[in-house]
């Protein structure tokens, strides 16, 4: 039975999607991120030479029975507990969708994906869109130094 016109929901949204851009150049490297905001997705690119070789996605909607799952345990803090504002929310999990054969660079990919979904979730904790981080990065930027320059570069398109 072939589907009519009227089982299909249109959902208006605006044209073109709302996109930023920035450029750095991280250990010499020139770097490019984009985000794109869709309506089900925000995609989000960094690209080193026009490559795009590791794909990841985080679900923000995560729709657990368990409190645990997704309530924060550093929310009520004593005084002396150090501060988790950077730390990856614990209850995202990045996967890889295409690529990552590299391990350095899929734990890089994987940990820059939960990271900026974090951040994403920190600023509006009703987002529900699924992040889907695009990456093409040279495989000498998995240390500490090339990594927070690239959450860097990332948060100032988000």
């Amino acid at each position: 039975m072939a589907a009519s016109l009227e089982d299909y929901a249109v959902a208006p949204a605006p044209y073109p999607a709302r996109t930023k851009t920035a450029c750095a150049a991280i250990k010499g490297v020139d770097t490019t991120a984009t985000t794109l905001y869709f309506n089900d997705k925000i995609l989000i690119t960094v690209t080193q030479n026009g490559r795009l070789a590791h794909w990841v996605h985080v679900p923000l909607d995560v729709s657990a029975t368990d409190n645990s799952l997704t309530s924060n345990p550093y929310s009520e803090q004593e005084d002396d507990t150090p501060n988790s504002d950077l730390l990856p929310m614990h209850h995202l999990t990045a996967t890889t969708i295409l690529g990552g054969t590299i391990p350095e660079l899929e734990v890089l990919g994987q940990t820059l994906a939960t990271q900026v979904a974090s951040a994403i979730k920190t600023r509006d904790s009703k987002e529900t869109r699924m992040v889907v981080v695009g990456m093409g990065l040279e495989k000498n930027m998995s240390a500490r130094e090339e990594f927070s320059d690239i959450i860097g570069l990332v948060l100032e398109v988000l």
